[in-house]
């Protein structure tokens, strides 16, 4: 029998668009903080840099975001990363919000 969660969770990232995985990528590297797990965090915000689309401007400020944490992760300075972060990913939320609820009154 299939874990439940784990179809619930799989679902969850197949129906996502593009900007709700950026949150959920932004979650997993904030638990990891929480975990003290360094390599998940360097890992993760690797592939958030893999995703950075360098034809617009934020990609840059984004980059160099992510590299100063992942240097963060490597001094166990976790809580700082939470501080830079977390209001990004609030804000990623908000976009994701709102292009969900322009869908819907379009739909």
């Amino acid at each position: 029998m299939r874990n439940p969660q784990l179809v619930y969770q799989q679902q969850s990232v197949k129906n996502a668009s593009p900007l709700q995985l950026v949150v959920k990528m932004y979650d997993l590297v904030i638990q990891a903080t929480y975990r003290e797990d360094e390599k998940k965090i360097r890992d993760i915000l690797s592939t958030l840099i893999t995703g950075l689309n360098f034809d617009y401007e934020p990609a840059d400020q984004l980059f160099s975001l992510y590299r100063y944490c992942q240097g963060l992760a490597r001094k166990g300075e976790f809580s700082e990363i939470r501080d830079v972060l977390e209001p990004l990913r609030d804000t990623w939320q908000e976009a994701a919000s709102q292009g969900n609820a322009a869908v819907t009154k379009q739909g």
